[in-house]
């Protein structure tokens, strides 16, 4: 990847879409305050009119409403005059049926088997001596293809999907693996569905284009209006990336894997077309943040629609002893917890203690960054690795949660997975980023704005796989740890009965992914580094477990 098109900007994308900024205090701003309503269901549904008459005579406006199904719960949000909303709250609470009344509105910012099975997929497969382009020079040591991560410092490759052993959960697919067991499942099942909620896709990608099996778009405007469409784009990026982490094509010979293998796509965009400040990882920019209406409008849909692993690498804010801060997306997310989909979620990108919502939700597993320390400078600030024994450690960025110190039990915070901790944009060493995919279509704002561009280019060394070209990004953040980690948890389930599987609800999948991490000796490691190998072997009933 040229690191002319991966500057700061590029590492603040992944740190914007899991920051939010602190909810604006009534009165602060023009416009209507929007209040939550939450009702029983069952009382909603027999005095439906009467409620709704009754809100009209506190003066507030319904903006949309949310219906729960599987928690029995109803959730309208209502415009009403900042002027008015002590009053308005004090008379919503007094309905029937309502369970809450809280503010709502805030905007979010785009976390056994002896013989490994490789791809042909070039980046996943690790690049060899003679790919070296005719004229190059051989480079230093560790040279092309060097395990365990089959990249090195100067050349590209996939070390987050081989630091969690996928190469050898892969190879549970495989007749003769060593192991004595066979499962086709282990490459993934298109029956498992990954929700991939984000800035949208670039479904024409030719790493998403086979495996994008739906799409959903939903944006709501400063003044308060959503729209609806059934399909999405991706003008920033940050999606398309989350959504090859989790489920970049396999097998066709082009760039990457995804972790969850042969998974299907469901892909979802929530964030409105940027602008070039939302370049800026600190801006304010409504343009450059989503509503937690259209987050909470996506995972609604993602139940309907049936999926069983859900990644969001969006957030912000605290909980409260695991409820979320904001009650329409805390019951979107209960709503779906209630429906045995695995949640996943990143930790957050601001460093330090407290995990980000709705990471820290009940219920939701939270992911954390690890990366790479090979005693070059990093993010860190305190290089203690070596080229030949790099160290794996949690990001410096990466927000982490209590019980610190809980290794292998479901009871910590989360877990952490590879999410790179560079210097700078200009970091040369590949080991301390992310590499995936990037959108073809990133906006612009003139012919020469590069704002939100990738590189696309012929894959490394350009004489690879018949000079194919995708589009490509070096990043780092928890968005790039939580959809390999929903990934890793959809290719458990490709193997093990879809929703069928012992391991389909959050809770299982929890206790199987935290039990089978491994140790990378930080304490805000939270139950340990993923590690998809061990896990697939124990699910898969190895009796020789790695």
């Amino acid at each position: 990847v040229a690191r002319a098109s991966t500057s700061e900007s590029q590492i603040g994308l992944s740190r914007r879409a899991v920051a939010r900024h602190a909810a604006v205090a009534p009165g602060a701003v023009a416009g209507p305050a929007l209040l939550a309503v939450t009702y029983d269901r069952a009382t909603f549904a027999s005095r439906r009119t009467a409620l709704a008459a009754r809100e009209s005579a506190t003066g507030a406006t319904l903006r949309n409403e949310f219906d729960f199904d599987r928690t029995g719960l109803v959730t309208r949000i209502v415009a009403v005059d900042r002027s008015d909303v002590a009053a308005a709250t004090a008379a919503l609470r007094a309905q029937p049926g309502v369970r809450d009344v809280a503010p709502t509105g805030g905007r979010r910012f785009a976390l056994a088997v002896n013989a490994p099975y490789f791809t042909n997929d070039p980046y996943f497969a690790g690049f060899r001596t003679t790919d070296i382009p005719t004229g190059s020079t051989t480079p230093p040591a560790p040279t092309y293809h060097a395990g365990p991560y089959e990249e090195s410092p100067s050349v590209p490759g996939q070390w987050d999907m081989h630091a969690i052993g996928l190469d050898r959960a892969f190879a549970y697919s495989q007749n003769g693996n060593g192991s004595g067991i066979t499962n086709a499942g282990a490459l993934g099942a298109s029956t498992v569905k990954i929700a991939v909620i984000d800035t949208g896709a670039d479904t024409l990608h030719p790493e998403l284009q086979s495996k994008v099996a739906y799409q959903r778009c939903f944006i709501t405007n400063t003044a308060g209006a959503q729209s609806t469409s059934n399909f999405s784009t991706d003008g920033v990026g940050h999606g398309t990336d989350t959504t090859g982490l989790a489920g970049d094509a396999i097998g066709n010979g082009l760039g990457f894997v995804g972790a969850g293998g042969n998974s299907s796509i469901y892909s979802y965009r929530v964030f409105p077309t940027p602008n070039d400040s939302c370049a800026n990882p600190t801006s304010t920019d409504p343009q450059c943040g989503t509503d937690v209406a259209d987050i909470a409008s996506a995972v609604n849909d993602a139940v309907r629609a049936g999926v069983n692993v859900i990644s969001l690498s969006i957030g912000g804010g605290t909980c409260a002893n695991g409820t979320d801060p904001d009650p329409v997306e805390g019951n979107a997310i209960a709503n779906a917890i209630a429906a045995k989909i695995v949640v996943v979620a990143a930790s957050g990108n601001a460093g330090g203690a407290g995990v980000s919502a709705p990471a820290c939700d009940a219920g939701v597993i939270a992911a954390g960054a690890s990366a790479l320390d090979d005693g070059q400078p990093n993010g860190s600030g305190s290089p203690r690795g070596s080229a030949a024994a790099p160290v794996e450690y949690v990001a410096s960025y990466s927000q982490y949660g209590s019980p610190a110190a809980a290794f292998r039990s479901a009871t910590a915070w989360g877990l952490v997975a590879p999410g790179g901790d560079p210097t700078s944009g200009t970091d040369p060493d590949d080991l301390h980023w992310i590499e995936n995919i990037w959108t073809q279509t990133p906006y612009m704002s003139s012919p020469s704005d590069t704002n939100f561009a990738g590189s696309c280019a012929p894959d490394y060394p350009s004489t690879n796989a018949g000079g194919a070209t995708d589009c490509r990004v070096l990043i780092a953040g928890t968005s790039m740890s939580t959809p390999i980690t929903a990934g890793a948890a959809a290719l458990i389930l490709g193997a093990t009965g879809g929703a069928s599987s012992r391991y389909a609800n959050p809770a299982a999948m929890k206790t199987l992914l935290c039990s089978t991490a491994d140790e990378i000796n930080d304490a805000h490691e939270g139950c340990g580094r993923l590690n998809v190998y061990r896990a697939m072997a124990t699910a898969l009933g190895d009796p020789n477990l790695p």
